[in-house]
């Protein structure tokens, strides 16, 4: 149940929010993400724009004409279908270090859009990023939910989310390429959940792809105190890489964690920096932030709903 992860105030509260949008493909499905950029059959004004042929003689604003002897035509809003993709990191990495929970984490800003995506009548896809499935001909199947279009779809999603054990390496590349190659003509916003521990080149280069076909890209970065700071109570310790399970016993001295923390704060600001820089909406989720402040307090400040 629903109830048992979140309040049934925050959910509600969820229903009245919208996944906000820089840029994206607009299906022909009706929906509740408005576009003032076409001409809807809605009756709330937009704006006015200049008469072509064949435009309908019935939306020109004569009075307009008689003042300022131009053609111009009203178009109305309309509420069009915005397609959703949430997709969940679900390598290794996002399990450790262990007292972070930062898959337990991401699991819950995965539902909680999903539900705003569906609560605003849009389609809702999530997918598990490098969860696949080998198939007899040697390829790989991407695990992900069918496009849901019904509140009702969050249960099944649910369902998915929690049948979902992570393991293996994050190659973000790799399955963003076959994810756009799989989806297709179903354009939107793509809304990426991950840790991010992955080289630069990599993350830019699989979402290089998203923004040339068009995709609003949206990024949540998770990371926990352990994380942030993992020398705190060490002096001495085996680092074990839990993707590669490459072993390397560091002596934690002074010079080390300042290191550590100076590497981390780098890659961190390169990826805040692309993404500032080619206009797509990121944070930097800490697990020890509730929830709710999130979802409802953060998100809509850095404009990742409205």
């Amino acid at each position: 149940m629903l109830r048992d992860i979140f309040r049934p105030g925050f959910l509600r509260r969820l229903e009245f929010l919208k996944i906000d949008v820089r840029r994206v493909h607009l299906s022909a499905r009706k929906g509740g993400y408005e576009s003032a950029n076409k001409k809807g059959t809605s009756l709330e004004f937009a704006d006015y724009q200049a008469y072509n042929p064949g435009d309908d003689f019935r939306y020109i604003d004569w009075n307009l004409y008689g003042r300022l002897n131009k053609l111009l035509v009203k178009t109305f809003k309309e509420e069009v279908e915005l397609s959703v993709h949430v997709l969940l990191d679900t390598s290794l990495s996002m399990l450790y270090p262990e007292g972070d929970k930062k898959y337990e984490y991401s699991k819950k800003i995965a539902l909680a859009l999903a539900y705003i995506g569906l609560s605003s009548q849009n389609s809702v896809r999530v997918a598990a990023i490098n969860d696949s499935l080998p198939e007899d001909t040697g390829r790989y199947i991407i695990r992900q939910t069918p496009f849901f279009y019904k509140l009702n779809g969050i249960f099944r999603i649910k369902d998915f989310l929690d049948g979902i054990h992570p393991g293996g390496e994050a190659d973000l590349q790799g399955f963003l390429s076959r994810y756009v190659y799989e989806n297709r003509g179903k354009g939107g916003s793509v809304i990426i959940i991950s840790d991010f521990m992955v080289p630069p080149s990599s993350y830019k280069t699989a979402i290089d792809l998203l923004r040339f076909k068009n995709y609003d890209v949206k990024v949540i970065q998770v990371l926990g105190a352990d994380e942030l700071d993992p020398f705190k109570n060490l002096s001495s310790g085996e680092i074990i890489d839990v993707e590669t399970q490459e072993r390397k016993v560091v002596n934690v001295t002074g010079a080390v964690k300042k290191k550590y923390h100076k590497l981390l704060s780098e890659h961190n600001t390169e990826l805040r920096n692309y993404c500032r820089a080619n206009k797509m909406a990121y944070i930097l989720a800490r697990t020890d932030m509730e929830i709710e402040d999130l979802i409802l307090r953060e998100f809509p400040r850095i404009g990742f709903v409205r």
